[in-house]
């Protein structure tokens, strides 16, 4: 038997990554043409510097670890040049643009152009060519770049074009740690993207389409998929119950449509490269993500928590797959332990409100 080495993603069906990739392409096409018909120019920029740095910061690194051998022959830069991007193949296009339309996308339309290039570079490089580049990362380099902006900077959600949006902050800031306070904004608002908030967060219809594409063409697992967003609804009425029963389900489906839940689980938690590779594997890491990114909703300094709580479990991934405990099959232990969890969780839940 012949064993060959190969890095993430792992395909295992007949199918290829290039394929896979220029899927999640054109499922991503549907909410960012919604995104720049909303916001415009100020959705544009961003989604153009965020490709241009990512794309160039890609080839950058494909020149630099790709140097030709040195055999005493003294060679032109255009020699050199030729021979590193030999090794550029359609992959190392594909993965940073898909990194760079989602990154822009979890990213406020209007957000200062020098605010985007720190973010996207600290996405790229620090997400994902520090550790050797595609299939090599541990990090979602978009989810990586989102925080780390969102962290050093003030990012302000810009209003759209078309919709004179309520005044104020975002859904979610507007909730500021009482989530039975959701008077100001309608759940259709929320539905059709009416409010302020990253770009990508709105027009949940478009995200949808892109996901159901997605599943269609076996190019996304739909158990990581429908984990996050299963866990993060129950987890949410359980809160709701709590806090204001005649309204549990109103707040629920508020937190459900609100911030970026739904365009992570879709398009974030699905990432092949960056989540578990086992069928088990991928619904605990779904549901672990929705519940992280429930407390830190709840009960965190940020109003939004899904990049922080996808970054967080893909420290943990490896240990999710660790052979001892991993499994290509389903087992009654797995869900036991799945649930024991989950109900730490709702105790946690329970007792902080």
């Amino acid at each position: 038997m012949k064993l060959i080495k190969e890095s993430a993603p792992y395909i295992r069906r007949k199918a290829d990554v290039k394929r896979m990739m220029l899927d999640v392409v054109i499922a991503l096409s549907p909410i960012t043409i919604f995104s720049c018909v909303m916001y415009g120019w100020s959705a544009i920029y961003v989604l153009l510097i965020s490709i241009a740095i990512m794309l160039a910061s890609e080839a950058v690194f494909v020149f630099l670890t790709n140097k030709p051998e040195y055999n005493g022959a003294k060679l032109t830069f255009k020699e050199k040049l030729k021979e590193a991007f030999s090794h550029y193949t359609i992959n190392n296009f594909l993965s940073p643009l898909i990194s760079a339309i989602i990154y822009s996308l979890i990213m406020p339309a209007g957000t200062s152009v020098w605010v985007v290039i720190v973010g996207a570079l600290f996405g790229i490089v620090i997400g994902k060519l520090v550790f050797g580049g595609l299939g090599s990362n541990i990090f979602n380099p978009a989810a990586l770049g989102r925080v780390a902006a969102s962290i050093c900077f003030e990012l302000t959600p810009k209003s759209s074009r078309f919709v004179d949006i309520v005044a104020g902050g975002t859904p979610l800031a507007h909730v500021n740690g009482n989530i039975a306070n959701i008077s100001n904004y309608k759940l259709l608002d929320l539905l059709i993207g009416t409010v302020p908030g990253a770009m990508g967060e709105g027009g949940k219809i478009a995200i949808i389409v892109g996901g159901v594409y997605l599943l269609v063409r076996k190019s996304a697992d739909i158990r990581a998929m429908l984990s996050t967003i299963i866990t993060f609804a129950g987890l949410m009425l359980i809160a709701g119950l709590k806090v204001d029963s005649a309204s549990a389900i109103n707040i629920m489906l508020y937190q459900l449509l609100s911030g970026g839940l739904i365009f992570g689980a879709v398009f974030m938690v699905t990432d092949p490269v960056t989540s578990p590779t086992t069928k088990f594997g991928r619904i605990l890491y779904g549901a672990l993500v929705a519940s992280i990114a429930v407390l830190v909703r709840l009960f965190g300094a940020f109003p939004e928590g899904v990049a922080f709580a996808i970054l967080i479990m893909n420290m943990f991934v490896p240990v999710i797959d660790y052979y001892k405990w991993s499994s290509p099959k389903y087992n009654y232990k797995q869900f036991i332990a799945l649930g024991v969890i989950l109900l730490a969780i709702v105790v946690i839940i329970l007792l902080a409100l």
